[in-house]
């Protein structure tokens, strides 16, 4: 049957799967309304993402180059659900929901219910921190690592769906989902450097700052100023003429004359791209709190790139400045109370308009628990 859990998703005196809620944020470009203040704010809020966005989107999590090796396991914390991609013999990735989803404990405790990502010794566990990619040395029969994330029976746990777009990996949550090159159709062409097989990683940060993921992602596209560019890195955008999970935007200023290929672009929901003539920097937004998101960087270059410290460090610094919009918003949501102002960002529109549409569509409830708790699972 077509339901929403049972509970439903109230704070701030706001029905937030109330479709009347969203239908200023709707209206045409320049039009436009931002979301209320509570989608930035409201830990009920994030739940309601958990449910619409984070399970039902193709997602990613990380990249090709850090599980090389057969047995080399990726952990990733999708909304409050603990998953892992392993490395298989014949160099493929399989997706699975982690063996120790609640850690050691018989249910959530009341730490772990804030909305925050706690720092615990059970990184399995979904409403803790992920740790670093795990070597298959460390998931051995009878470890620790391998209890957690893959248990004595790791052909039993639910599946994820997994897949990659040159060296990134995406995993999708939901079961009845279209597979991942469907999904991002038509943009192939314009973002072909960032799936090019042939760019070497040679760095990777990962960066938190105190402001929700989404004003992350729109400060991205709205306030990087890139480095080595003579100024205006992009002109005014405009919104996409057709409804894509992406909003790109072409870069200017620069002298090359490779400048046509060179673009921001964010695939909604959470990854952001540079694509640039001699590198390509990938940015994977994780929450980790209602107001806090941890940056996953990758940098990759091609044979011309040239001094890549500097590279490097001219963008870990243009991405702190960046980040700096996204964390004043943060502030200026945090104490409104007035109605929501005008959106006018193309990206942030772009954006609005995948997030309501999440919101507002309808699914197949079965159980109003946990996807990974779900009957005949």
């Amino acid at each position: 049957m077509n339901m929403h859990p049972d509970l439903g998703y109230f704070d701030e005196g706001l029905d937030l799967i109330e479709p009347k809620l969203y239908r200023a944020a709707q209206r045409p470009f320049g039009r436009a309304e931002a979301l209320p203040p509570a989608a930035f704010r409201s830990k009920i809020f994030a739940d309601l993402e958990d449910e619409k966005v984070w399970t039902r989107n193709w997602i990613c999590i990380g990249t090709q180059q850090e599980i090389p090796n057969a047995g080399d396991l990726l952990p990733f914390t999708i909304g409050h659900h603990g998953i892992h991609v392993e490395r298989t013999k014949d160099g493929g990735l399989i997706g699975r929901f982690n063996k120790a989803q609640h850690g050691g404990c018989r249910s959530v405790p009341a730490q772990c219910q804030t909305g925050i990502k706690t720092k615990c010794s059970f990184t399995s566990c979904g409403y803790s921190r992920d740790r670093v990619a795990i070597d298959s040395s460390e998931t051995g029969e009878g470890s620790q690592m391998g209890g957690q994330y893959l248990g004595d029976r790791p052909e039993r746990l639910l599946p994820v769906k997994v897949d990659s777009l040159g060296p990134f990996i995406f995993v999708n949550l939901d079961p009845e989902s279209k597979p991942l090159r469907a999904h991002f159709k038509g943009l192939a062409k314009p973002l072909g450097r960032a799936f090019d097989g042939d760019l070497r990683l040679v760095a990777q940060e990962r960066r938190e700052y105190d402001c929700n993921w989404k004003l992350a992602g729109r400060a991205f596209l709205e306030n990087l100023a890139l480095p080595f560019s003579d100024g205006q890195s992009t002109k005014p955008a405009k919104p996409a003429s057709a409804d894509k999970p992406a909003h790109t935007v072409q870069i200017h200023g620069l002298t090359t004359p490779q400048q046509k290929s060179a673009r921001l672009c964010w695939l909604f929901p959470n990854l952001l791209l540079v694509l640039m003539p001699d590198h390509v920097l990938g940015v994977i937004l994780q929450p980790t709190a209602t107001t806090m998101t941890l940056e996953r960087i990758s940098l990759f270059v091609d044979e011309s790139a040239s001094d890549v410290d500097e590279l490097t460090s001219s963008w870990m610094d243009t991405l702190d400045q960046c980040a700096a919009h996204g964390v004043a918003r943060q502030q200026e949501f945090n104490a409104a109370t007035k109605p929501p102002r005008k959106e006018n960002c193309a990206s942030g529109y772009d954006f609005q308009k995948f997030l309501v549409a999440c919101i507002l569509a309808e699914h197949d409830y079965y159980w109003s628990v946990p996807l990974f708790a779900q009957p005949g699972r």
